[in-house]
């Protein structure tokens, strides 16, 4: 393959919806800022001009930042600003939640630790994102009197996340592109370079993409450390939630009963549980007891209300490694006991052999250009909503086996074709769609024999 050839046609069938993935490296912003880099991309795409030096685009971004994107200890400055009469602007993940006890209009700043400024109905008619789990932009602030108190107000609201893009821009470009090809987009657009990794380690990169791309797909990857696991989890997608450590809560993932507030599992894509060995639970036994049911059924329970949720569950974790294969074929058990359970890891549709995918290095960076970081994981939220007639994949032949594994299968194989926009038809598809879906339910179901050998047989039977 002809990368040059290759960049040349990414660029002509993609136009201004690209970057360069290496400029965006080089440049290294995030190492000034800890920015998601879907930010760092609006960042430079909104500073980068073809007579600009790369010192000039650093120059500028960075100008931007030090004035709109203020760091931790400038709160108390940004506040005594406002308070004394300047309006600000201010780049931040503004969140908008709706009182209706109060009939209030809530806005969270997240910079500044506010949790109850206001918004007026013009900007939140004009930026309704701001309803769906927040969003990034520049927000221009002031503070002004509400009753027998000040309050901070956005009085304007500039996104600089995508809204709805074309789904037909990806349907006419897939044509120019083989398969092999396309994952290399794929792989550009998650930051990795396609020629750091054999085709194997490519297949399980874009493994990653499928609970962001699929309703309700529950999967593990299990791997050594530095594998770049929860990378493409925490600088994607806006719709995604990545916990890092601490223990959870019930009221945390499913509704706080105080606040009347969803919790994160009913908020997001995608909930991904990093360091998933060493993850705790408060409430334990509730927790265990509410994922079954949700894993199993896309709803949960809480009080009176009965909660459903497209949401996914990804859990990561690392294990050790012998010889590059799993020290333990009970893998499984480097997890916390909660998953110890057959009758919970049953509900899981895949784990990824995440033991396959060699440390991330220098080498393994994008070196060239791919769509950038915010429209992809607008594409890809989309993908997972979108009608057969506007977006004709996402098929899956029908299978015939174990119930669970002919769900777990399909959905994954639904995912794939998405992804890679192949459906049955297609001489691709068992080798890229329906292998991989099988391979990813298969290991699951290797952990059942190893939990529970007397009920569960290490393979699966699913057919045509």
């Amino acid at each position: 393959m002809n990368i040059e050839q290759l960049d040349a046609k990414i660029k002509m069938l993609f136009g201004d919806i690209i970057i360069d993935k290496a400029l965006v490296r080089s440049l290294k912003i995030r190492d000034k800022r800890t920015i998601p880099s879907f930010v760092e991309e609006w960042l430079i795409s909104r500073f980068q001009k073809p007579d600009k030096s790369n010192a000039e685009i650093y120059q500028d971004v960075t100008a931007f930042m030090s004035k709109h994107l203020p760091a931790k200890t400038d709160k108390e400055r940004i506040k005594h600003e406002l308070q004394s009469g300047n309006e600000m602007v201010i780049l931040d993940r503004f969140n908008l939640r709706i009182d209706i006890a109060k009939n209030k209009k809530l806005l969270s700043i997240p910079c500044i630790e506010e949790t109850n400024a206001r918004v007026s109905n013009e900007v939140i008619d004009k930026n309704p994102l701001l309803l769906e789990g927040g969003q990034w932009g520049a927000g221009r602030l002031i503070v002004r009197p509400e009753g027998n108190i000040n309050v901070i107000e956005m009085i304007e609201f500039n996104p600089m996340q995508s809204g709805k893009v074309d789904l037909n821009t990806l349907i006419q470009a897939r044509q120019h592109f083989t398969t092999r090809e396309w994952i290399f987009l794929l792989l550009r657009t998650m930051g990795y370079e396609p020629t750091a990794y054999n085709e194997s380690q490519q297949d399980n990169l874009i493994l990653r993409l499928l609970p962001l791309v699929q309703n309700n797909v529950n999967m593990m990857e299990l791997a050594p450390k530095g594998t770049g696991k929860s990378y493409i989890y925490s600088n994607q997608s806006r719709y995604t939630w990545l916990n890092s450590g601490g223990a959870l809560t019930q009221a945390q993932l499913f509704k706080n009963l105080n606040t009347k507030e969803i919790g994160l599992m009913g908020r997001y894509d995608l909930l991904v549980l990093d360091e998933g060995q060493s993850i705790s639970f408060k409430g334990a036994d509730d927790i265990h007891a509410k994922f079954k049911d949700y894993l199993e059924s896309g709803h949960y329970s809480i009080a009176n209300d009965k909660i459903t949720s497209e949401c996914g569950l990804m859990i990561l974790a690392n294990i050790e490694l012998q010889n590059n294969r799993p020290r333990r074929y009970d893998y499984i058990k480097h997890l916390p006991p909660m998953f110890h359970d057959s009758a919970l890891i049953d509900r899981f549709h895949g784990i990824i052999a995440g033991w396959q995918i060699p440390r991330f290095t220098t080498e393994s960076a994008a070196l060239g250009v791919g769509i950038k970081a915010d429209i992809f994981g607008e594409y890809l939220h989309q993908l997972r909503i979108v009608s057969y007639d506007e977006f004709p994949y996402g098929q899956c032949p029908t299978l015939k086996g174990d119930s669970r594994d002919v769900k777990a299968v399909t959905r994954l194989a639904s995912g794939l074709s998405k992804l890679l926009l192949l459906n049955p038809d297609h001489t691709d598809y068992e080798s890229y769609v329906l292998k991989p879906a099988r391979d990813l339910r298969e290991r699951v179901r290797s952990q059942l024999a190893e939990l529970d050998p007397n009920e569960f047989s290490a393979t699966i039977n699913v057919n045509i």
